[in-house]
């Protein structure tokens, strides 16, 4: 259920400041109406460690498994490890420039030959002077003209690389236009081009040993975020003169510790209850039956506002519902259940209790096997199917193998399919009849009913359409007539008057009509639980068929990998 919450706002002695709201955050329970805006020297330090962690975690290789985390967690060691991560990722870039420079030098010096750059300055000295060109050949003349001794090296399209061997000093204009060495030749280049991609390699497989720590640095770096926001709070709470005064939102089960906590720091205390303009957090607490839908909302990232409805004991009966069907088969349930104990015991030897992803487990994989149970699916096998204590489990108006049943009259499929539409039926009215509760007794709860009334009546024509049943005469009425409560209610607000809103209906009324196309596309959608759970079916049936001749003689293991194939698809 979503916590009921309260409006509540302290006011603090200015010179108590800092010791109260350490005691007001140890207590946890309120969330502020606005975050405060901090500044000073603490909030600065804290926003450049908190910069030294996020970037430290992104230099991480994400792959690597992380440590678990102990209860002596150490902030000054993580810190020391942050910061000698960054010096690994600063060392590792300066080897890369590195790396890339070498290499660039030693593709120059290729098409010179191997020598040693040194070499050319002990000639330099003994007066004669050798300088390098990768230039057009249209200046080799004018270096002739300065008494130059020229030596083609290699031509390429536009540029010739040559030798000029000079007497004496080279001209300026030609030390200009020569090509500038390295320090080293080709061989020491190499060599220290070795050295460093050993080092480099070094340094990566720590920084990836490293990536191990990332669950600590995560939990530093919340840390860090809470150590903000509460400096954020003391360095910029409202106040004047001697008091200060913060407001927040606490669930009401929590007042009576608010209470105390006020009454014994002596703190000033309003207790009050939320406008609806606020924006108010929400926090969700249901037992543990129903908390086992949690691991599912955190996937999708879902959480109710406060003035909604909490979905999650719906959301979890249809869903485990829906999950059944669209796997549809008993074996594949038991497999499922197997994982769901191993997992437990492995749960409980590590952490002693059991996780509610473990228990949303359980109950899906019993839900799957009862599920196929009462339709007869065991691997999309016929043969088990048909065992006697498994066929006497069976319902046969929704049987797999309906041939097992000679009998029965009804059409398995089309029953399947009903109850996909009914499936829906019941989900889509459930939400209108709860917007109708919300709303009441506004005039525009009644537009509710008139979608439930509309969605009645498609679900009759729907059946028709798809399964063949006759669609009875008050189905029409029923649409009708609850489009007719769409027009006059859909628009009524408290701020217009009835006419008003009963025009505004009437413009809309083409937006409803195709309001109404949807709804009847929702309807028909709930189908895809049959034709997945069909699918999976026909698939493992198909793999069966063709392995089934193979289970025999020298071909038996190759028809295990067919059906292992098949059914892991």
């Amino acid at each position: 259920m979503i916590v009921p919450m309260k409006k509540v706002s302290l006011v603090i002695l200015e010179k108590d400041r800092k010791v109260s709201l350490r005691r007001l955050r140890d207590l946890g329970v309120m969330h502020l109406e606005t975050a405060a805006a901090g500044s000073g020297e603490q909030m600065d330090s804290l926003l450049a460690v908190q910069s030294r962690v996020i970037s430290a975690i992104e230099k991480l290789d994400t792959s690597v498994k992380g440590v678990k985390l102990k209860s002596h967690f150490h902030r000054d060691k993580a810190l020391e490890l942050i910061d000698d991560t960054l010096n690994l990722d600063r060392k590792i870039k300066n080897l890369f420039s590195s790396l890339i420079k070498i290499s660039a030098q030693i593709e120059m010096l290729k098409p010179y030959g191997d020598f040693e750059p040194a070499d050319l300055d002990i000639l330099r000295s003994k007066g004669v002077d050798i300088r390098l060109f990768d230039a057009e050949d249209s200046i080799m003349p004018g270096l002739e003209d300065t008494g130059a001794s020229l030596f083609e090296l290699q031509r390429k399209k536009k540029n010739v690389l040559f030798a000029a061997v000079f007497s004496g000093e080279a001209t300026g204009e030609a030390i200009k236009m020569s090509v500038e060495l390295p320090e080293y030749g080709i061989a020491e280049l190499q060599g220290m081009y070795r050295d460093m991609s050993r080092e480099l390699s070094e340094l990566q497989e720590k920084l990836i040993e490293r990536s191990q720590f990332k669950p600590y640095f995560k939990q530093l770096l919340t840390g860090i975020e809470q150590d903000l926001e509460f400096e954020a709070l003391v360095s910029g709470a409202e106040g004047e003169e001697s008091l200060i005064w913060v407001s927040g939102f606490i669930p009401e089960d929590e007042i009576p510790r608010v209470k105390e906590l006020a009454a014994a720091q002596g703190w000033g205390l309003l207790i009050r209850e939320t406008d609806p303009e606020d924006t108010i957090p929400t926090l969700v607490k249901n037992g543990p039956k129903i908390r086992i839908i949690q691991p599912v909302f955190d996937f999708l990232g879902t959480l109710p506002g406060y003035q909604e409805y909490d979905i999650s004991l719906y959301f979890l009966s249809y869903f485990t519902v829906f999950f059944a069907m669209i796997v549809g088969d008993a074996g594949y349930g038991f497999i499922f259940f197997c994982v769901a104990v191993f997992l437990a015991f492995k749960s409980i030897k590590t952490s002693g209790g059991l996780p509610d992803a473990v228990k949303l487990l359980f109950l899906l994989s019993l839900a799957t096997v009862a599920w196929g149970t009462i339709t007869g699916n065991w691997f999309g096998s016929r043969s088990i199917a048909s065992l006697p204590l498994l066929q006497g489990l069976t319902i046969p108006s929704i049987a797999t193998f309906p041939d097992l049943f000679p009998g029965t009259t009804a059409d398995p499929q089309k029953t399947i399919m009903w109850l996909c539409f009914l499936l829906g039926l019941s989900q889509l009215t459930l939400a209108n009849v709860m917007n109708f509760i919300r709303d009441f007794p506004k005039l525009k709860a009644f537009s509710y009913l008139g979608w439930g009334s509309v969605i009645g009546g498609l679900y009759f024509l729907v059946l028709t359409l798809v399964i063949g049943s006759e669609m009875p005469d008050f189905a029409v009425i029923m649409i009708a007539a609850g489009f007719v409560f769409v027009i006059l209610f859909g628009e009524q607000n408290t701020d217009i008057s009835f006419i008003k809103g009963l025009l505004k209906g009437v413009g809309g009324g083409f937006t409803t009509f195709l309001s109404a196309i949807s709804s009847f596309s929702n309807i028909i959608s709930y189908i895809r639980l049959f034709a997945v759970g069909m699918s999976s079916f026909y698939i493992a049936s198909s793999f069966n068929n063709l392995a089934s001749p193979m289970l025999k003689g020298w071909t038996i293991p190759f028809g295990i990998i067919i059906i292992a194939i098949g059914h892991g698809l």
